[in-house]
């Protein structure tokens, strides 16, 4: 039987005397590809019921998850502390869409295409984040830094609940999406939005099942975007 997770709200940050507070209002914001139901239900833009690939908390060892975070912090490389500090700084989209634009450049798109092909991925990653937001504070899952206060961390951990990690989520919805636009490209995407999940980890700031189940969530959205996509250009 797996150990209850420690909830984000209720164990205080290094250093603090009081749990950290967040601000989950975009949990509730509209999406343009995704419906809400009732009862926690979405819909898909085919109006059919989501059923979510991502695993219930209560499912995870975090005590393993810790581990992982531990050995990982106390072995990190220069390219890994690199790719952490990266992907850490600054908007994770912004960098993507600085790839998207220099995609469209290799693949000569002309300006409409541009504005369609970043209309739809800032859409979805609009979508994402509302989802991400909405499993974060449903399930309250604490951070790394809230197991183990000690951690050597790379960046400041981030004050909102651990999971699924953003980031990742993110990543997976534009690994989708930027390989149907730039087929020729997809092995390529997928290794940079690997990197960009995997940097988390790396910065101390996630578990691995943050990112690992966050790519699944993300690419379950860019599939559901890209399907429409394709039905709309029948």
């Amino acid at each position: 039987m797996r150990t209850i997770y420690r909830k984000w709200s209720e164990h205080p940050y290094p250093g603090e005397q009081n749990p950290p507070k967040g601000s989950p209002e975009a949990r509730y914001w509209p999406m343009f590809f995704i419906a809400r139901g009732q009862d926690n239900d979405f819909l898909d833009p085919f109006h059919q019921r989501i059923n979510w690939r991502i695993k219930h908390p209560n499912d995870i060892d975090w005590e393993t998850e810790l581990f992982i975070v531990e050995q990982t912090l106390t072995s990190l490389t220069p390219q890994q502390i690199r790719l952490a500090q990266y992907w850490g700084t600054g908007e994770a989209t912004a960098k993507i869409t600085t790839m998207i634009f220099g995609l469209a450049q290799k693949y000569r798109l002309g300006s409409p295409h541009v504005a369609r092909v970043l209309g739809y991925f800032h859409a979805a990653v609009n979508d994402t984040f509302v989802m991400a937001w909405f499993f974060k504070y449903l399930w309250d899952a604490a951070r790394p830094n809230q197991y183990d206060r000690n951690l050597p961390m790379v960046l400041s951990t981030p004050r909102f609940p651990s999971y699924p990690s953003a980031h990742a989520t993110v990543a997976g919805c534009a690994e989708v999406m930027l390989s149907y636009f730039f087929p020729r490209d997809s092995s390529r995407i997928k290794e940079v939005m690997a990197e960009c999940a995997e940097s988390r980890l790396y910065a101390g700031v996630h578990f691995k099942v943050d990112n690992d189940e966050g790519l699944r969530l993300g690419r379950q959205i860019g599939e559901m975007v890209v399907k429409l996509i394709r039905a709309q250009t029948l």
